[in-house]
């Protein structure tokens, strides 16, 4: 997506966030601040970062995901413009209608509400860019994050199940995706997740 302007950096804000394409020179922040923690990537796809040059390579991979017209932003305090997350939304088939939606925050912003606050801004990029299903893959022991998504307006979808490795659980599991269909008008209930 383009902003104004013709260029691919958007910038996405909500009342206390600013999402934008992360930098090389974002690396030590995303490095300290959240990807070499092993309680923020406990259910991610990937390990924690150990290294300046881990938190590059996911820069790198990021600017990949940007040329393929997904979008993965870094996540910033409009407060005081500290970094303390990222968010991304992937497109995997070259259209707009499915889309995934994915996140982590700082330990230390836990329980502040930004995830629910930049899931809804992200949900409406979403929308602007022509998306009809959002899914969000979780694991079903990641209690706060299946209530975040709920609160956004997001159920439990059988269809939507994805398979990964978790490198910092040791082990590949079939994920059951929570979805929101963005052509409703009114959310949907919200729905406990069924162990």
């Amino acid at each position: 997506m383009q902003n104004n302007n013709g260029s691919n950096k958007l910038d996405v804000q909500s009342e206390r966030l600013k999402m934008r394409r992360p930098t090389a020179e974002d690396a030590d922040d995303i490095l300290s601040f959240y990807a070499s923690d092993p309680d923020v990537t406990k259910y991610l796809p990937f390990a924690p970062h150990k290294t300046l040059q881990d938190s590059l390579e996911f820069i790198r991979w990021s600017d990949e995901q940007w040329e393929r017209h997904s979008f993965c932003f870094i996540i910033c305090s409009k407060a005081n413009m500290k970094l303390i997350g990222g968010i991304g939304l992937a497109f995997d088939d070259g259209t707009r209608d499915v889309a995934r939606l994915g996140y982590c925050f700082a330990k230390d912003e836990w329980g502040k509400g930004y995830a629910t606050e930049a899931c809804k801004r992200i949900m409406d990029l979403a929308k602007e860019s022509g998306v009809r299903k959002l899914v969000a893959p979780v694991h079903p022991d990641n209690i706060a994050s299946i209530r975040v998504l709920e609160k956004c307006g997001f159920q439990e979808d059988l269809s939507a199940s994805e398979t990964y490795f978790f490198p910092n659980l040791g082990k590949r599991l079939k994920l059951i995706g929570l979805c929101r269909s963005l052509s409703m008008s009114i959310p949907p209930p919200n729905m406990m997740w069924e162990a």
